[in-house]
């Protein structure tokens, strides 16, 4: 390990010596990194974020008006609680129209730092009624082409050798039935009108077949979908594949959601209903139709169905786990693919009153075969088994002046009960805080749920949560929360019920337009399975990590992001870690050229003590690795515009490492102290 006070000296000389330039700042990409960086540091799975990657883009590249923008497009830049948008619309209403941005500066609610983050995603425009008519409205089409692979070879690509297997047929090694490379297509169509999208999406996995041998139908995977927006009875159709959201995620959110973060006071899901599908998870989505009618002017009704294959392992003719990593690269990955039949119906009725909004939910799933009861294994004795689940819901949100609440109430057919309660509080034009309680019953079943919590499933959880948001100065932030938790039942790798609790705080400062700098410390302490390999008796472990992140943009042509960040984990014994990187973003004077590259060093003492930091990829692709063992990391970005309607993207990255001569396991082990990617991209929108 580097000495780390030498490490902080550099980094607080580097700071100092940019502050003199003026603000960042790469925002959007602090903004974007915040939240995804979060979610992946509390979850075990490998989660899709296409999404809120294309969500943020398409802000960036389409800002909303605030002259226009109505309640449910502000909601959209995820930056703004209910009552600043409030206060947003009023003063519109009263005032007229937005000269300025910093007319905001009057509200209450708003600031300098608030103002700051918001700018990359917002515009102002004075939208007359002869410039609309002016205006000629065209379809649009978008179409993305990308493919990427690793150089070195790994293990699954490597021949069998016949006479070994047949010496032990137990040793033999399964062998990726396809090549290399990785394929990706997408396909998107908007009418001059907006009111009729389709979409269609293909995806083909390094290592799995290619229009041959199992796979003779091209991709190992397709999506597709149609919308139509209507203004009357009719108000959306959905078919094919789309995603389902409604209240907080307690019984209906199908796909990503979100979780603590340093949006400490924004943690309440914002209506967004029915969308279209057009992600490469290969499970989280609905796949059939959709219908949402206007009954009146304030009530909405949307109900909808689907089916669709998933991949199970079958064990004596029952679903022994449902398989939900999308890849088919093996015999075994094959053997499993499309077992299981899912069926789910269901349906939500909303009502937009003047103060306040509610609806109600009803989810019903079935599978074929049945899931198989896993009573053999304690911790999991209260999951889901069975054929069928249903889930019944009521959720509302209300404001009353600075006060917003929030909350949903849910039941499966278990019995089992979930609720959450929120409340946002403008305490003071600089102070804003969130309050959430949620008690999640240790048999409750929510297949397609995703709600705020300290685990990824909705069950076995009660806890409370404090937020706050401060500007005690102009061009300073700080950001805290804490959240106290207990699991009344035991849980994976913790033998016993148990409690814990972590906090985060954030010191944040703008000295300039173009500076941003903070400073995070974040603890977590909750119990686990000592590693005694016959006596699993939970112990407290105590994770910690301290970060010093700079953005700075030095001129038009050159942007820089700075980042030093340790970790602590304290279990048996103390481990420790610590990342540090340099970004440099780079945009041409004359050339429609852009580029960026990050050098990167890193060292920890296991796994435990990874350090997950969001890198910059190449359009609606993402990277979120967990830097862990020892060695550095290199990646260079490359956009270049060829004309207005098409633009080329490249990617390459390579990790080293110090202390290995093998990186990873099994099929995916590659022989040597080094992992090099490609990706190369066309987009074309006409």
């Amino acid at each position: 390990m580097i000495n780390s006070k030498h490490l902080v000296s550099f980094l607080v000389f580097i700071l100092l010596f940019l502050s003199s330039f003026g603000q960042n700042t790469a925002k959007r990409n602090d903004i974007i990194e915040q939240m995804i960086e979060n979610i992946a540091e509390n979850s075990d799975e490998a989660l899709d974020y296409t999404d809120l990657l294309e969500n943020f883009n398409e802000l960036f590249d389409k800002p909303v008006n605030l002259n226009t923008a109505n309640e449910k497009e502000l909601r959209q830049l995820h930056l703004l609680s209910s009552y600043q948008i409030q206060n947003l619309l009023n003063y519109r209403k009263e005032s007229g129209i937005i000269y300025s941005v910093y007319e905001l500066r009057l509200l209450d609610g708003f600031n300098y730092s608030t103002l700051q983050k918001i700018i990359p995603f917002i515009e102002i425009k004075i939208d007359s009624q002869k410039t609309r008519l002016s205006t000629k409205s065209r379809a649009k089409h978008l179409i993305l082409a990308r493919t990427q692979r690793t150089l070195e070879q790994e293990e699954g690509f490597k021949s069998i050798n016949i006479e070994d297997d047949e010496l032990d047929n137990s040793n033999s090694k399964p062998k990726y039935l396809g090549k290399s490379w990785k394929y990706y297509t997408r396909y998107k169509y908007r009418s001059p009108n907006k009111k009729i999208e389709f979409g269609l999406t293909a995806e083909n996995d390094s290592g799995e077949p290619f229009f041959e041998g199992k796979n003779t139908e091209g991709f190992d995977f397709y999506s597709a979908f149609v919308h139509y927006k209507g203004k009357g009875f009719i108000k959306q159709i959905n078919l094919g594949d789309y995603q389902v959201k409604f209240g907080q995620g307690l019984n209906l959110w199908s796909g990503l959601g979100g979780r603590k973060s340093t949006f400490t006071t924004k943690n309440a899901k914002r209506l967004q209903g029915i969308k279209s599908y057009h992600s490469t998870d290969e499970n989280l989505f609905f796949r059939g139709s959709a219908i949402e009618f206007r009954l009146h002017r304030n009530i909405n009704l949307s109900t909808f169905i689907s089916y669709k294959k998933r991949d199970a392992s079958i064990e004596n003719g029952l679903i022994k786990s449902l398989i939900n990593t999308g890849l088919h690269r093996t015999e075994n990955e094959f053997e499993k693919k499309d077992r299981a039949q899912e069926k789910v119906m269901g349906s939500t009725l909303l009502f937009d009153l003047n103060k306040i909004d509610f609806g109600f939910s009803f989810l019903r799933s079935q599978f074929s075969p049945k899931l198989k009861n896993k009573a053999d294994e304690i911790e999991n004795i209260y999951d889901f088994t069975g054929k069928e689940n249903y889930n019944l819901g009521a959720h509302y949100n209300t404001r009353y002046k600075k006060i917003h609440l929030y909350g949903e109430i849910a039941q499966s057919k278990s019995g089992g009960k979930a609720i959450l309660q929120g409340l946002q509080l403008q305490a003071h034009s600089q102070l804003s805080l969130e309050v959430i309680y949620r008690k999640y019953d240790k048999d409750y079943h929510a297949l397609y749920g995703n709600a705020f919590g300290e685990q990824s499933n909705i069950e076995n959880e009660e806890g409370v949560y404090i937020g706050a948001e401060f500007y005690p100065y102009p061009k300073w932030t700080i950001l805290a929360y804490y959240d106290l938790y207990e699991f009344p039942w035991l849980k994976y790798r913790v033998g016993s019920p148990s409690s814990g609790h972590d906090y985060l705080s954030q010191i944040e400062y703008n000295p300039n337009k173009e500076v941003s700098i903070y400073f995070r410390f974040k603890q977590e302490q909750k119990p686990e399975n000592s590693n005694d390999e016959k006596i699993k008796t939970p112990i407290e472990v105590v994770k910690k990590q301290y970060r010093l992140h700079l953005s700075a943009k030095l001129n038009e042509k050159w942007e820089i992001r700075n980042r030093i960040e340790f970790s602590e984990y304290q279990k048996s014994k103390k481990e420790n870690g610590y990342l540090i990187y340099q970004d440099i973003i780079f945009h041409h004077a004359t050339l429609p050229l852009t580029s960026n590259i990050r050098y990167a060093l890193f060292d920890t003492d296991s796994f435990d003590t990874r350090i997950y930091a969001y890198e910059n990829d190449i359009l609606y692709a993402f990277s979120i690795p967990a830097y862990f063992n020892k060695g550095s990391r290199f990646y260079f970005n490359l956009k270049y515009k060829l004309n207005k309607n098409a633009s080329l993207y490249f990617r390459y990255a390579q990790t080293q490492y110090a202390n290995t001569k093998n990186i990873s396991s099994g099929t995916s082990k590659i022989s040597g102290d080094t992992k090099s990617e490609i990706k190369l991209q066309l987009k074309l929108n006409f």
